[in-house]
């Protein structure tokens, strides 16, 4: 009875889908990174630059530089991978207008 239930336990871990997203630490940190490096959003505060950017909730953030301020959301690319696919999200940025004092 002991070994059934060993060989079902096994068996339905291998049937679920893998599922290997970043922990969030290291998600915030490619969002961050891909906000810093995209040239539209340097752009959009010319040569005061970024002071700042602020996490406001999940896939949401605020850019401030200068008397400006850019609202950046996050969204997930389509899944060209297929079911069962595991790593890191698939992402874009989308810029919000910039609002300047």
């Amino acid at each position: 009875m002991r070994a059934l239930a060993i060989g079902s336990l096994i068996s339905l871990t291998f049937a679920l889908p893998a599922l290997a997203a970043l922990p969030p630490q290291w998600q915030r940190q490619k969002e961050l990174l891909a906000i810093i490096e995209d040239s539209a959003v340097t752009d959009a505060f010319g040569f005061d630059g970024i002071e700042a950017i602020e996490w406001v909730e999940p896939d949401h953030y605020q850019v401030r530089g200068g008397a400006c301020t850019l609202d950046i959301t996050i969204e997930d690319l389509p899944d060209r991978q297929g079911e069962g696919w595991a790593g890191p999200r698939q992402f874009r940025i989308v810029l919000g207008e910039p609002r300047c004092q």
